[in-house]
């Protein structure tokens, strides 16, 4: 796994907005405004920590195609699990369950948040 998407994913994880996204989508994919709403951050937010999610690989973005035939972005995680391990040259991130076609998973790992630090 390179480098810096090692470092994106233990950024996110230690962000509790997008930690509290890549929760909301583990199990189906939501469009921003859901995910606002359900994750109970501003819009404005929701927009820029997705985006930093999507940069950093960590949830892809699909088109739903709802009942009113409108399609919509949604947003889903690209991975069913990450481990990370600290060795002599740092961490390291190895993520289960890729694939090229990424689909929403059973869950992620949850971290407490004593593993990741605090705001």
């Amino acid at each position: 796994m390179s480098e810096g998407r090692d470092r994106a994913f233990l950024d996110a994880v230690g962000d509790e907005d997008c930690k509290t996204i890549l929760d909301a989508v583990r199990t189906e994919a939501k469009t921003i405004p859901e995910l606002s709403e359900e994750c109970n951050i501003p819009l404005s937010t929701a927009y820029r920590k997705v985006n930093r999610l999507q940069e950093a690989e960590l949830v892809a973005e699909k088109n739903r195609l709802p009942e009113d035939c409108r399609p919509k972005n949604v947003y889903e995680l690209r991975f069913d699990g990450a481990v990370v391990t600290m060795g002599e040259e740092g961490f390291t991130v190895e993520f289960g369950g890729e694939s090229s076609e990424p689909t929403a998973y059973d869950r992620i790992a949850d971290l407490p948040r004593s593993a990741v630090g605090s705001d």
